[in-house]
């Protein structure tokens, strides 16, 4: 497939080892890769805090720049912005241009498992991993089945992981309970983001993994924030990074 790369400013800017992992792993299993210019913030973080105007002439440059890409897939490793980007386009632009790009917008771990699945891995990953089941993911994404819903169970992430050799999953106590930062929530209410995330860290350093994995890099720049301060035996990695990994 032909699929244009969503580089959402907070990867680009803080986490870019998550963007060169997803452009890897996508041209390994064959795909066409491209990364229109132009790109920008989601306009999450105006959204967050009520900055409308500001979040409308954002919004509106990112829709820009995948407006008229020919291209299969739009591809974003960052659930959350995906979200945010989803949402703002809807909300500032109706014309069926802007419809389009919604179309084909896709997280990275819901594209690998319900449009172009891993045909299978080529080098085994034997390590422990603490699953990070980030909100906007599982509640909004449907990435997998948040505790508070009733009915079947399923989970993408643990599905698209758990083909690995020698990859052991776990998850800590309160598996998708928040870890604490939220966007503009980590500014607002930073004691009570902090704690948070302490309790997370903690919670995924006690299940004896190596690695907390997640699909969503601002939660995982939070939690690494918590392991580093704790000084805890644990590392985060974007699923982006495993995959890439063992391919």
């Amino acid at each position: 497939m032909k699929i244009a790369l969503f580089i959402p400013c907070l990867v680009n800017q803080m986490m870019p080892e998550v963007a060169i992992a997803t452009l890897e792993l996508l041209e390994k299993l064959g795909h066409q890769v491209i990364l229109p210019a132009g790109q920008t913030c989601c306009g999450q973080p105006m959204t967050n805090s009520g900055c409308f105007d500001a979040a409308r002439s954002t919004t509106r440059k990112l829709l820009n720049a995948f407006k008229g890409v020919e291209c299969d897939a739009i591809v974003c490793p960052a659930a959350s912005c995906l979200v945010a980007a989803k949402e703002n386009f809807h909300e500032f632009d109706s014309s069926p241009e802007a419809q389009a790009v919604i179309n084909k917008l896709y997280e990275l771990t819901e594209f690998l498992h319900d449009i172009a699945p891993i045909p299978a891995f080529t080098k085994p990953f034997a390590h422990k991993i603490s699953l990070q089941l980030s909100c906007h993911g599982i509640r909004m994404l449907n990435l997998a089945t948040p505790s508070e819903q009733m009915g079947p169970r399923f989970n993408k992430v643990e599905a698209v992981l758990a083909n690995i050799d020698g990859i052991d999953i776990v998850y800590p106590d309160r598996r998708d309970e928040c870890c604490g930062f939220g966007g503009t929530f980590a500014v607002d209410e930073g004691a009570v983001s902090a704690k948070m995330g302490k309790d997370k860290a903690q919670a995924h350093a006690a299940t004896g993994a190596e690695y907390v994995v997640g699909f969503d890099p601002s939660c995982l720049l939070h939690l690494d924030g918590m392991i580093r301060k704790q000084q805890l035996p644990i590392e985060t990695r974007h699923i982006a990074q495993v995959l890439n990994a063992a391919l």
